[in-house]
Protein backbone atom coordinates (compact mmCIF):
# COMPACT_ATOMS: atom_id res chain seq x y z
CA UNK A 1 0.00 0.00 0.00
CA UNK A 2 2.73 2.16 0.83
CA UNK A 3 4.64 1.52 -2.27
CA UNK A 4 1.63 1.73 -4.31
CA UNK A 5 0.87 5.55 -2.62
CA UNK A 6 4.90 6.19 -3.41
CA UNK A 7 4.68 5.45 -7.09
CA UNK A 8 1.74 7.41 -7.70
CA UNK A 9 3.19 10.35 -5.82
CA UNK A 10 6.25 9.89 -8.06
CA UNK A 11 4.17 10.02 -11.36
CA UNK A 12 2.07 12.94 -10.82
CA UNK A 13 5.23 14.79 -9.98
CA UNK A 14 6.46 13.85 -13.05
CA UNK A 15 4.15 16.01 -15.05
CA UNK A 16 4.91 19.45 -13.65
CA UNK A 17 1.82 21.49 -14.59
CA UNK A 18 -0.68 18.61 -12.92
CA UNK A 19 1.53 18.65 -9.37
CA UNK A 20 1.54 23.00 -9.68
CA UNK A 21 -2.00 22.37 -10.52
CA UNK A 22 -2.83 20.58 -7.35
CA UNK A 23 -0.56 22.54 -4.91
CA UNK A 24 -2.19 25.65 -6.43
CA UNK A 25 -5.38 23.63 -5.29
CA UNK A 26 -3.93 22.63 -1.78
CA UNK A 27 -2.75 26.56 -1.00
CA UNK A 28 -5.98 28.05 -1.75
CA UNK A 29 -7.92 25.14 0.26
CA UNK A 30 -5.05 25.73 3.60
CA UNK A 31 -5.53 29.77 2.75
CA UNK A 32 -9.74 28.95 3.06
CA UNK A 33 -9.18 27.19 6.59
CA UNK A 34 -6.89 29.57 7.94
CA UNK A 35 -9.55 32.52 6.76
CA UNK A 36 -12.46 30.57 8.14
CA UNK A 37 -10.42 29.68 11.54
CA UNK A 38 -9.49 33.37 12.32
CA UNK A 39 -13.03 34.71 11.23
CA UNK A 40 -15.42 32.56 13.65
CA UNK A 41 -15.58 33.65 16.91
CA UNK A 42 -17.75 31.74 19.32
CA UNK A 43 -20.78 33.80 20.94
CA UNK A 44 -23.94 32.54 22.67
CA UNK A 45 -25.59 34.19 19.98
CA UNK A 46 -27.20 31.88 17.43
CA UNK A 47 -26.57 32.53 14.28
CA UNK A 48 -28.58 31.90 11.13
CA UNK A 49 -28.07 29.22 9.37
CA UNK A 50 -31.05 28.58 6.90
CA UNK A 51 -33.47 30.50 5.45
CA UNK A 52 -36.95 29.63 3.27
CA UNK A 53 -39.89 30.99 2.77
CA UNK A 54 -42.11 28.01 3.23
CA UNK A 55 -42.15 28.29 7.40
CA UNK A 56 -43.41 30.10 9.98
CA UNK A 57 -40.26 32.22 10.64
CA UNK A 58 -38.10 32.67 7.52
CA UNK A 59 -34.57 32.06 9.35
CA UNK A 60 -33.48 29.48 11.37
CA UNK A 61 -30.84 29.29 13.73
CA UNK A 62 -28.00 26.92 14.99
CA UNK A 63 -25.17 27.33 17.46
CA UNK A 64 -21.91 29.03 16.26
CA UNK A 65 -20.34 25.56 16.18
CA UNK A 66 -22.24 24.90 13.02
CA UNK A 67 -19.94 27.33 11.35
CA UNK A 68 -16.89 24.70 12.27
CA UNK A 69 -18.67 23.15 9.49
CA UNK A 70 -17.33 24.97 6.68
CA UNK A 71 -13.80 23.94 7.91
CA UNK A 72 -14.35 20.58 8.02
CA UNK A 73 -15.95 20.77 4.42
CA UNK A 74 -12.92 22.66 3.00
CA UNK A 75 -10.42 19.74 4.44
CA UNK A 76 -12.94 16.65 2.64
CA UNK A 77 -13.29 18.50 -0.10
CA UNK A 78 -9.35 18.96 -0.44
CA UNK A 79 -8.49 15.26 0.24
CA UNK A 80 -11.28 13.61 -1.97
CA UNK A 81 -10.68 16.04 -5.05
CA UNK A 82 -7.12 15.39 -4.66
CA UNK A 83 -7.36 11.86 -4.65
CA UNK A 84 -10.03 11.53 -7.51
CA UNK A 85 -7.50 13.70 -9.38
CA UNK A 86 -4.45 11.12 -8.83
CA UNK A 87 -7.18 8.22 -9.92
CA UNK A 88 -8.00 10.21 -13.02
CA UNK A 89 -4.32 10.98 -13.78
CA UNK A 90 -3.63 7.08 -13.41
CA UNK A 91 -6.86 5.36 -15.01
CA UNK A 92 -7.93 7.61 -18.10
CA UNK A 93 -6.03 10.62 -18.93
CA UNK A 94 -3.93 13.81 -18.15
CA UNK A 95 -6.33 16.03 -19.96
CA UNK A 96 -9.00 14.44 -17.68
CA UNK A 97 -7.59 15.08 -14.53
CA UNK A 98 -6.32 18.57 -15.43
CA UNK A 99 -9.52 19.75 -16.25
CA UNK A 100 -10.81 18.01 -12.53
CA UNK A 101 -8.62 20.44 -10.99
CA UNK A 102 -9.47 23.56 -12.40
CA UNK A 103 -13.15 22.67 -11.35
CA UNK A 104 -12.14 22.18 -7.99
CA UNK A 105 -10.43 25.44 -7.86
CA UNK A 106 -13.38 26.95 -9.70
CA UNK A 107 -15.75 25.27 -6.14
CA UNK A 108 -13.45 26.27 -4.18
CA UNK A 109 -14.50 30.10 -4.99
CA UNK A 110 -17.74 29.43 -5.07
CA UNK A 111 -17.77 27.85 -1.61
CA UNK A 112 -15.40 30.57 -0.68
CA UNK A 113 -18.19 33.18 -1.87
CA UNK A 114 -21.22 31.31 -0.26
CA UNK A 115 -18.99 30.80 3.15
CA UNK A 116 -18.38 34.73 2.98
CA UNK A 117 -22.24 35.86 2.65
CA UNK A 118 -23.09 33.22 5.35
CA UNK A 119 -20.55 34.44 7.85
CA UNK A 120 -21.36 38.28 6.76
CA UNK A 121 -24.93 37.17 8.08
CA UNK A 122 -23.58 35.05 11.10
CA UNK A 123 -21.93 38.81 12.04
CA UNK A 124 -25.09 40.41 12.42
CA UNK A 125 -27.03 38.06 14.88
Amino acid sequence: MKRQLVTSVQTILKDRFLSGLLAAFLLVCVIVIIYLALTIHQSELQVVVHYTSFGTTNFYRDKWYYLLSFIVFIVVMATVHSVIAFKLFEKKSRDLAIAFVWLSLLMIFVAVALFYQVLKIASLS
